[in-house]
């Protein structure tokens, strides 16, 4: 490795305590332990009799043990070896060994190979968890299961009541991958709907002409949605580019130089030279601060790369951080949704210690809307500067295909507010790809998604489930009126005087598995990758455990927080939460850039899709269900 880097890594370990933090090996936590808890019917088998700091066992031995311990639930799973890069491994299990580690209470392959591999070994049953534990439905058990063990502020995780595997992160079992059962099992509150039979004013016209009023957005109908989860929006997005005809526009605030986007940079710069008009908004002040080297070659290209600037516009009513995602292809198909352009995102399963994320797929009228948006950012930005004559040209023509493309829409009754009534009284339309698309920032209402967002909690009437990768609350009333105006203030005050009136509202955040992110996902993957490496192999996974301990101790306090209002669960999912959704009342569905912190409400440009459509809310509600079975829930010291 380079000795300058060697050398600015270590001056790392000193300043993060990392040395001290943990001296016999990666990930190890200090006070975590196995909790002596006695059970009636608890095996004398022990995997580690001595206590043994460290021990190396075999898989044989580990299916005794689980077989043989008081975990029932626990049971012998499918044996799918991959390497890091998804290729199948021709191992014979019984050669390998796995390592066990005392201190922390983790079981860990001495191989590098795809986090999954070691995940799939054994299964969750969770009828099993359930009478173990006991509860009105699983996630009830599950809270019962982490009221037994200890918390550790200081190291933000649980103790442990017997040897996990390290890939289970903080589950006290295997991740489930699907759920078997009906969403009731799991959540007794998630019946199921009668979406014919449901009585809402999100059905009233004029409820959604006053959100078109404060917001500056209009509803459209019969639109064509797919949800897109993790690496599954890159595949998409590479796909679509592939394919593309005319145009291809992007706005995203990081573009990492990494593996995936260099594959992504090369079919842009292909689809340019073959004549497809190609424009890429970046953020500038973090890109040139930290993924410079990843803009370079689209300096040479015919791709229009524009840097929007306005993080550094000194006018308060301008300051904006550009947190928009958008992708817009030949005018028609278009993609909305949180994620990034870096390996954290691109790669991710959300198993393999990567990001958990979302997008959102749509064709259809919002499509327009989301073009002519972008239309007025390549506007805000200037890009007449950064455009040839053809590609001024055809941002011209692109214009007038959308003022005639809105004509079409509106006498197609695919949009205008003189058809809400009679689409939202339908049963058959109301819940049929009703969207409307809400952009803010300093080109249009710096608030729209934030007023947008709060006017439907205030029409929340059971539930609002949310996934935010940032959380920020105002815990000690102490306003900071220079830096905010205000928004997420008023967001969160509606969402606790929903709970208060008795609305189920469910939050998924950070906690140490998630810890900082993209930076600890690197490093962390890094060691994987340069597994002989020494240096790397030792020192990347204490500097990411550090930052991860660090991050979790910032977010405990609101987890904290929230946990105790009435009527408001807070769980921590086991890998980076970076995913931006709300579900209303289980049919309102919003995929986007939007957290729930101050930036993005009363700061950041902003692009979200809030959507009633049945079939998008049954699968967005499926995989929040399943998302808060892979999560620890928080629990306050009365609960423990």
């Amino acid at each position: 490795m380079n000795r300058k880097l060697q050398l600015i890594l270590s001056i790392l370990l000193i300043l993060h305590g990392t040395i001290n933090y943990s001296q016999k090996g990666d990930f190890e936590y200090n006070d975590v332990k196995l909790e002596n808890i006695n059970y009636s019917t608890r095996s004398s088998f022990s995997l580690n009799p001595n206590n043994i700091d460290f021990l190396e066992i075999d898989y044989k031995t580990l299916i005794r043990y689980y077989n043989n311990f008081d975990t029932n639930y626990i049971e012998n799973g499918e044996i799918s070896l991959t390497g890091l890069y998804n290729k199948s491994l021709n191992i014979d299990i019984n050669s390998l060994t796995f390592k066990l580690k005392a201190k922390d209470s983790t079981i860990k392959l001495n191989l590098p190979l795809c986090p999954e591999s070691t995940q799939k070994l054994f299964v969750l049953n969770e009828r099993k968890y359930l009478n173990k534990f006991g509860g009105i439905d699983f996630l009830d058990a599950k809270i019962n299961s982490y009221k037994r063990l200890k918390f550790s502020e200081i190291n933000q995780c649980y103790s442990k009541e017997y040897y996990q595997f390290w890939d289970w992160k903080s589950l006290n079992h295997p991740p489930v991958r699907d759920l078997k059962y009906s969403l009731e099992f799991y959540d007794k509150k998630r019946t199921k709907i009668d979406y014919d039979t449901i009585n809402s004013p999100f059905f009233n016209a004029d409820f959604h002409k006053l959100v078109d009023n404060n917001s500056n957005s209009y509803l459209t109908f019969e639109n064509k949605l797919e949800l897109l989860k993790n690496g599954n929006s890159y595949q998409k997005k590479l796909e679509l580019i592939k394919n593309a005809k005319s145009s291809i526009l992007i706005s995203v605030m990081s573009y990492y130089k990494d593996s995936s986007s260099l594959k992504m940079t090369h079919e842009l710069i292909k689809k340019a030279n073959e004549g497809v008009n190609v424009y890429l908004i970046v953020e500038e002040v973090w890109t040139k601060l930290w993924m410079k080297k990843g803009m370079k070659p689209f300096n040479k290209s015919k791709v229009v790369l524009i840097y929007a600037d306005d993080l550094i516009n000194i006018e308060k009513h301008q300051t904006a951080l550009f947190h928009n995602k958008i992708w817009i292809f030949d005018e028609r198909t278009a993609i909305i949704g949180g994620q990034n352009i870096i390996d954290s995102d691109n790669i991710s399963s959300g198993y393999n210690h990567q990001s958990h994320d979302t997008d959102l797929l749509i064709e259809g009228a919002a499509v327009t809307d989301i073009a002519n948006s972008y239309i007025g950012l390549l506007e805000h930005y200037g890009f007449e500067k950064k455009s040839d004559a053809q590609q001024i040209e055809f941002i011209k023509t692109f214009q007038n295909q959308i003022s005639k493309r809105y004509n079409s829409e509106s006498k197609n009754m695919l949009r205008g507010q003189d058809i809400y009534k009679e689409k939202l009284e339908n049963k058959n339309t109301r819940l049929n790809g009703v969207c409307r698309f809400v952009i803010q920032g300093p080109q249009t209402d710096r608030f729209a998604v934030s007023k947008a967002y709060t006017s439907y909690f205030k029409q929340a009437q059971n539930s609002i489930d949310i996934t935010s990768g940032k959380i920020k609350i105002d815990i000690e009333n102490e306003r900071e009126i220079n830096r905010y105006e205000g928004w997420s203030e008023r967001m969160w005050n509606q969402i606790f005087s929903s709970a208060e009136n008795g609305v189920n509202v469910n939050i998924i955040y950070n906690g140490i598995d998630g810890g900082s992110g993209e930076l600890s996902n690197h490093l962390k993957r890094k060691a994987l990758t340069n597994y002989n490496n020494k240096f790397i192999k030792k020192y990347y996974p204490r500097i990411a455990q550090n930052l991860d301990v660090k991050a979790a101790n910032r977010n405990y306090p609101v987890l904290n927080y929230l946990q105790k209002k009435e009527n408001i669960n807070t769980w921590m999912y086991f890998q980076y939460m970076h995913s931006k959704t709300f579900m209303i009342d289980r049919f309102v569905v919003s995929v986007g850039s939007f957290n729930l912190d101050n930036w993005s409400a009363d700061k950041s440009q902003e692009a979200v899709l809030i959507c009633q459509d049945k079939d998008l809310a049954k699968e967005l509600e499926y995989y929040f269900t399943l998302d808060r079975v892979n999560s620890t829930p928080m629990l306050t010291k009365n609960d423990q």
